[in-house]
């Protein structure tokens, strides 16, 4: 049985769909400090834990477990409650991508798919989809690399991970301004509407400014703007604790207006500048549409 040990360091398992990111995840976490560990058998988990910080002291650890693990991913209830007897709070970070998405990546890397043996890499991917559907059921924290980068993707571990930020502030809160012309984000937890708002764009002297100017700012809160932010700040104000307690790493907010140009963007970074205050946790904000950068001295 492993001794109990306090103030134990942060353990994150990360699995997922092959071929959404995990390696270059563990790489990210890699340069962020963490020991990393890829595709360990479940059962082995406590006994990796307590052998590191005997080695590491108290240096975070990340494994990697996937589908090559076949039946022994069954082992990692018991394994979660050995390391959480010990006061080890496992996260659980499960990498998705889009099934098209992932066809396209192993046909453009000429890989295996891991459980490959007959048929087509979709049917391997519907497999693999099956097999790892109850593992991202429990998770607290999905990412979705369908639109990302590799760059993107290592940058947004970078947030979530940073060691320098304690457990109270691992809650990362991510608002995303966008245009509904130009599609919705795929992995927004909340997706706010506000194309009821007044348009800028169709004011002249406004169309060619985004929502980081103060005149589109001004325009957009004294119709409607404050009272949208009110109301969105009173219902995250509620959930995002709840969130929190749960023990969600990221919670995505999407805005979106028509173009993503305006009113999305005075929005989205009006309700970072109250969430902020909040202290919930570490707030981002991007901005996906917005064609031009903010203007200097607005």
């Amino acid at each position: 049985m492993p001794k109990l040990i306090n103030n134990s360091p942060r353990f994150v398992l990360v699995t997922g769909m092959s071929g959404s990111g995990r390696s270059t995840c563990l790489r990210a976490l890699e340069d962020l400090g963490f020991y990393c560990v890829d595709n360990l058998p479940s059962a082995l988990l406590p006994a990796l834990h307590e052998t590191l910080l005997e080695h590491l002291e108290t240096a975070p650890v990340a494994v990697g477990i996937d589908i090559r693990a076949g039946s022994m991913l069954g082992d990692l209830d018991e394994s979660w409650r050995t390391l959480q007897s010990v006061g080890v709070q496992p996260e659980l970070l499960f990498l998705d991508c889009a099934d098209d998405i992932l066809i396209r990546r192993f046909s453009e890397t000429r890989r295996r798919h891991p459980v490959w043996q007959v048929g087509t890499i979709s049917d391997s991917i519907r497999t693999e989809r099956n097999t790892m559907l109850a593992l991202r059921e429990r998770t607290t924290l999905v990412i979705d690399t369908t639109d990302s980068t590799v760059h993107q993707l290592k940058r947004q571990i970078g947030r979530l991970f940073d060691p320098q930020h304690s457990a109270e502030m691992r809650l990362v809160v991510s608002l995303m301004s966008f245009g509904f012309k130009h599609g919705v984000p795929r992995d927004a937890d909340y997706v706010i509407d506000v194309r009821w708002l007044e348009n800028p764009y169709f004011i002249p002297e406004l169309k060619a400014l985004t929502g980081h100017d103060r005149a589109v700012v001004e325009f957009v809160m004294q119709r409607g703007g404050t009272q949208a932010l009110d109301r969105i700040s009173q219902l995250l104000d509620y959930t995002l604790p709840l969130h929190a307690q749960e023990g969600r790493a990221l919670v995505t907010l999407a805005i979106g207006c028509t173009g993503g140009q305006h009113r999305s963007v005075a929005l989205a970074e009006a309700l970072a500048d109250h969430l902020r205050h909040t202290q919930i946790g570490r707030v981002t904000v991007t901005h996906r549409d917005v064609l031009q950068a903010p203007a200097l001295g607005s």
